[in-house]
């Protein structure tokens, strides 16, 4: 029993060495706790793949070590930490070949221990090569000393800019809630006030280029504080800043979304009929989304779609939505739209059966619409079938 105990293959794969001076200087060093696991995965897959000598490691290895990241997510993320000086990532067009450097967070790590820790600077003995320990330190608290003043009259000017902008953004905040409650026809509420302080202060929007797509929302009846917040959200991640590619976005994202949950949630006869005819209990809304799958995305009329709904029922005993999937994307494949392609396609499969020999019931698959023969339909509710789930 000893020699299975699970917890001994959880410590066969090692651990991963973080230095605690990172959460320690976190703030400091202007780190994210994402940031940190970025690190803790580079240091982890060094620690399997690579020799104490080489610093160096692929963007493509840390993946595979860590497959939970994401292309997208640690792409992101090292940019941010080499514009921090945090690493250093060698230029390469492919992204898996990309090399990263953990040299520069060395050298960030031993300064702060050096700056935090005066008896680095009292040693007895210095090289001959280099400045003495008292002269290093002087240079240290000069450098310092000149950070300080840099900050403080850098304080001074970030004050006298947000004493602007708050009278600008008081103006601002006005301004587009007068629109709001213009549009709404009532005032304002706290939450919408709230989502409004975010929109001008934390995502920086213009308060015209705000006005643009608060009239764009309401035109679609989007009244949701959180509904907006989001559509603003992703206007800034995907950096649009024109009229042009807010038109463009509403109607490939918001206009396309909200059409899919109005035909999911309202009533729609031609699904009633489907579910009847095939005994499947279409009210879910997952199998909505597959019919509207095969109508829309897809491209198939109703009828087609009863028609798969017949030849699913013909071939299995359980009806199921994944067998018709299979029949639709067969005709999809064979550029078949029309019932007559149907019913030809199944007159050709009938004359190749009688010139072949027959098959063996071993081999027979009846997970295959093709090159089946097809039987006589006898409807679900005539034989008072129980409804199926897929």
């Amino acid at each position: 029993m000893e020699n299975k105990m699970a917890w001994l293959e959880i410590f066969r794969w090692g651990f991963v060495s973080l230095p605690g001076m990172l959460f320690a200087y976190a703030r400091e060093l202007d780190l994210e706790l994402e940031d940190i696991a970025v690190i803790a995965a580079l240091l982890y897959t060094i620690e399997r793949t690579k020799p104490l000598y080489q610093t160096g490691i692929k963007i493509g290895q840390v993946l595979q070590a860590c497959p939970s990241l994401g292309k997208i997510k640690i792409s992101r993320r090292l940019n941010r930490l080499q514009k921090l000086g945090i690493v250093s990532l060698q230029d390469n067009q492919n992204l898996a070949d990309r090399e990263v450097f953990l040299d520069p967070l060395a050298g960030k790590l031993e300064s702060l221990i050096r700056r935090d820790h005066s008896c680095f600077y009292h040693s007895t003995s210095a090289p001959a090569d280099n400045p003495s320990p008292s002269k290093e330190m002087e240079n240290l608290l000069e450098e310092y000393r000149l950070k300080i003043e840099q900050l403080e009259l850098q304080i001074e000017e970030n004050k006298l800019v947000s004493r602007e902008l708050i009278k600008q953004s008081s103006s601002d905040f006005k301004k587009v809630g007068d629109f709001i409650a213009k549009k709404t026809g009532n005032l304002m509420s706290v939450k919408m006030a709230g989502e409004l302080n975010k929109w001008l202060e934390e995502l920086a929007l213009s308060p015209e280029f705000l006005l643009c797509i608060l009239e764009m929302c309401f035109e679609r009846s989007i009244y949701n504080p959180r509904d907006i917040s989001q559509i603003a959200r992703d206007i800034k991640e995907y950096s649009i800043n024109t009229v042009e590619g807010l038109e463009s976005y509403f109607k490939k994202y918001v206009d396309v979304e909200r059409n899919r949950a109005l035909r999911v949630n309202k009533f729609d006869p031609d699904i009633v009929e489907f579910g009847s005819f095939t005994g499947i209990d279409m009210a879910a809304e997952a199998r909505k989304k597959v019919y509207y799958k095969w109508r829309h995305d897809w491209g198939f009329s109703h009828t087609m779609i009863m028609k798969a709904g017949e030849v699913m029922c013909q071939r299995t005993k359980n009806a199921g939505l994944e067998y018709m999937d299979s029949v639709l994307n067969d005709w999809m494949s064979k550029e078949i739209r029309q019932v007559e392609e149907v019913d030809k396609e199944i007159a050709q499969l009938k004359l190749r059966k009688k010139k072949e020999k027959p098959i063996a019931a071993s081999s027979y698959d009846k997970r295959k619409p093709i090159n089946l023969e097809y039987e006589i339909y006898v409807p679900p509710s005539s034989t008072g079938g129980v409804k199926n789930k897929v």
